[in-house]
């Protein structure tokens, strides 16, 4: 009686599904995947941009600030050129300039950073902090509250920081111990796939995403960086890299990878495009390479990472701003004679 039964739901299923109810949709095509890679594999790959000691190469470079906008829409900037040098472990110079024009020179040694500010007139500054101290970062409802106009004006791109830039380019390497886990995942992800002389389409792109672990005290542990390699593209390369902060799994930057090359004279590739979206913060960097400008591993001295205020610019210092000011001295109660 239960086969019977059994039997006849199954006819009366295939029966509905066979019906006109049916109606045919569209979804996103799925893109064919690269060979299985292991995870070791992964790492290594993530491990080799140690080799890259230092880096220089000419630039264009395109910067939108989330918090000047209004509403729901953003200030993108004219693009400018660019001069971009890096050095292991922490040193960084970038300087930007557009129609010909110093715009801004941005220096850091791992442990302050400074920032040189030209153009325009309204806003020449030259700003300075710490690296490493994530409380000095304004949010936007922060910025609405200072005094400072100043720091009004310049909106997220005062929490610009160079190792946002050496986070991006720099990658560190990952070494699974006591102290750091690593797990994988492989991921599909729709995106719209757009190509030059084409109809943009829905596609499912396949990813390899790698984990990475930080144990805190307590034996918690903490998730620190994601890495994004693209199956579906020739060599399966690191597409995206996210780093996290603040102990809370909360997106530090979002950072993109595109158009890979071989870098001459190394086992590895380089992107010409990287794009460094620092939401949180208020703004994104588009940093789009010179491919004939790539240099690796060349000379860079210690003179290249200096950078003084010789145009006698107003200062700002951003450790400042959070600072309780020190209350009044009291003055002693005299009689009056």
């Amino acid at each position: 009686m239960r086969k019977i039964l059994s039997l006849a739901f199954l006819i009366t299923t295939v029966a509905f599904l066979g019906s006109g109810c049916i109606r045919r949709v569209k979804v996103a095509e799925r893109l064919p995947v690269q060979s299985d890679i292991s995870t070791e594999d992964l790492l290594r790959r993530i491990n080799s941009y140690s080799e890259i000691k230092a880096f220089s190469a000419q630039t264009s470079i395109y910067v939108r600030n989330y918090f000047t906008g209004k509403s729901n829409k953003a200030d993108d900037y004219p693009s400018a050129t660019g001069i971009l040098r890096l050095r292991r472990p922490e040193n960084i110079l970038m300087r930007v300039t557009f129609i010909g024009a110093r715009v801004a020179d941005m220096v850091t040694d791992g442990r302050e950073f400074k920032v040189a500010i030209y153009r325009p007139e309204s806003k020449r500054q030259f700003v300075y902090g710490s690296n490493l101290k994530g409380i000095d970062r304004l949010d936007r409802d922060e910025l609405d509250q200072q005094k400072d106009e100043r720091i009004k004006e310049a909106g997220g791109l005062i929490n610009m920081r160079p190792q946002h830039i050496t986070d991006a380019f720099l990658i560190p390497p990952v070494v699974p111990d006591n102290g750091i886990a690593i797990f994988r995942e492989e991921v599909p992800r729709e995106e719209t796939l757009i190509e030059p002389g084409k109809k943009k389409r829905l596609v499912l792109r396949t990813y390899y995403v790698i984990y990475v672990l930080e144990r805190k005290e307590g034996g918690q542990f903490e998730l620190r960086r994601k890495y994004w390699f693209d199956r579906t593209s020739e060599g399966t390369p690191l597409a995206r890299q996210q780093t996290y902060e603040n102990g809370v799994g909360r997106l530090g930057s979002d950072i993109t990878y595109e158009k890979w090359r071989r870098v001459p004279g190394l086992n590895l590739q380089w992107p010409e495009r990287i794009t460094v979206d620092r939401l949180y913060d208020g703004y994104k960097l588009e940093i789009e390479l010179e491919k004939n400008s790539i240099e690796v591993n060349g000379e860079l001295p210690d003179r290249v990472f200096d950078l003084k205020n010789t145009e006698g610019l107003p200062e700002i210092n951003l450790d400042a701003p959070r600072k309780a000011a020190a209350p009044p001295e009291k003055k002693p109660n005299v009689p009056v004679r």
